[in-house]
């Protein structure tokens, strides 16, 4: 559910670069695995053999954390012991026994947009558990700059009416919400109501952590919902039903859209939703960025465009202004 790339190409030159570092590093702690103290060590050891590295640490196989966090501030030991099992990369990762590398997701320890490392430790045919690195996507080589030949094919992708014109003189950094930590969760329950609810059109302001929905059987007026009773209740709240027959998009659509506003929302701390909106019966999608006004386009335009489109736009409105 959650290892969906957002940018195919980068995500497999992030694996070629970080898979052979991490499967050599599994087989140097496979035969220490069961001593926490030696493997904190060679954790401790290792960690500048893995690029950009910012939190290394061993968990079973279960997701509880055996080892210590280890970062450039050294072994922390008040880490051992934590259940990481809802961790997005530890869903459904038993009985996994390949590398593997997150979406986008808040990491809790940094408090910034992030992507996990995962490497299966495995000795004499025996799956121990996993090595863990994090990285602050801001650190990363493709995400940290643009690249010339990419804002040059920026123009090509898409421009702005011309009655539209890009007035943000500064870029704003978000203010962390509950949705942002549980956004993959958020994401789970508005694909049900929008396939098994009745739901047509959703609209999410991400700080503020609200959403506005609309049902078929009451399209005059919407419900607004707070963060922790979408969370606990949203899904009890509304009747089984079908999904609508007036719908103009098919629910593979749907999912497609959803995954793309998490991403957009986690991708960059500069570049980010503020709002998105999704209306199954007309097709269209709302975006409104941290350097944009509102737009609107249907939804085979908005699917069609990666994160490579929206963080060149912002660095074009930067430029303009």
């Amino acid at each position: 559910m959650w290892i969906k790339p957002p940018i195919g190409e980068q995500r497999r030159i992030l694996t070629s670069v970080f898979e052979p570092v991490m499967l050599d590093l599994s087989k140097h702690c496979a035969h220490i695995w069961s001593d926490v103290d030696q493997l904190d060590k060679m954790l401790c050891e290792q960690f500048y053999t893995v690029p950009h590295c910012q939190l290394l640490y061993a968990l079973d196989k279960f997701g509880r954390q055996i080892s210590s966090n280890i970062s450039t501030d050294g072994i922390n030991q008040r880490y051992r012991g934590q259940d990481l099992s809802r961790r997005p990369y530890s869903v459904s990762l038993y009985p996994k026994r390949h590398f593997m590398l997150s979406s986008v997701y808040i990491s809790h320890p940094m408090g910034r947009p992030c992507i996990s490392a995962v490497q299966p430790v495995i000795e004499e045919q025996q799956f121990l558990g996993f090595i863990v690195a994090d990285f602050d996507i801001n650190t990363l080589p493709f995400f940290s700059s643009q690249s010339t030949q990419l804002q040059n094919n920026i123009s090509s992708l898409w421009k702005p009416q011309e009655t539209h014109r890009i007035t943000t003189t500064r870029v704003f950094k978000p203010k962390s919400s509950v949705f942002d930590h549980r956004l993959e969760e958020v994401t789970g329950i508005l694909g049900k109501l929008i396939h098994e609810r009745g739901i047509f059109h959703c609209m999410i302001h991400y700080s503020s952590a609200q959403i506005l929905l609309w049902h078929m059987d009451n399209p005059f007026q919407y419900e607004l919902w707070d963060a922790e009773h979408f969370l606990n209740e949203a899904l009890q709240h509304y009747p089984l039903s079908h999904y609508t027959d007036k719908a103009v998009l098919a629910y593979t659509q749907v999912k497609k859209v959803l995954n793309h506003f998490r991403i957009l929302r986690l991708a960059n701390e500069n570049i980010y939703l503020r709002s998105s909106s999704i209306n199954i019966v007309n097709g269209l999608v709302g975006v409104s960025f941290s350097y944009e006004d509102s737009l609107y386009m249907p939804v085979e335009q908005f699917v069609s465009k990666d994160i490579r489109f929206w963080l060149g736009q912002a660095q074009l409105a930067v430029n303009a202004s």
